[in-house]
């Protein structure tokens, strides 16, 4: 994510969900429940702190934020590893970061 100063979105790896990622059947679904079922690593913090959420290069909270906007609101999602999270962003990141690019 440009925005985030984020590796970017492109290249398909595991680490990142692309607007082509999403199928039609997703498209009414919530990001919450296509990062269920495309990447369920994502989900998981470390040291009981959860990955924190940030939209279009904003911090906008916890996982619960993914439940807020659906799969065709959104351009992509990146994440960041706990170990990147807290060494760029501290200790309170342990859990890692979710990206998320929202469409224009």
């Amino acid at each position: 994510c440009a925005a985030t100063g984020g590796a970017g979105m492109g290249g398909g790896s595991a680490n990142e969900l692309l607007l082509e990622d999403f199928g039609a059947d997703m498209q009414s679904s919530t990001l919450d429940d296509a990062i269920r079922r495309l990447r369920p690593a994502w989900l998981r913090g470390r040291g009981g702190q959860n990955p924190r959420v940030y939209v279009d290069g904003v911090m906008r909270g916890g996982l619960d934020e993914l439940e807020a906007l659906r799969v065709d609101q959104v351009q992509g999602a990146e994440r960041m590893s706990p170990s990147d999270a807290t060494t760029r962003y501290g200790t309170d990141h342990g859990g890692g970061v979710i990206f998320v690019l929202l469409r224009r």
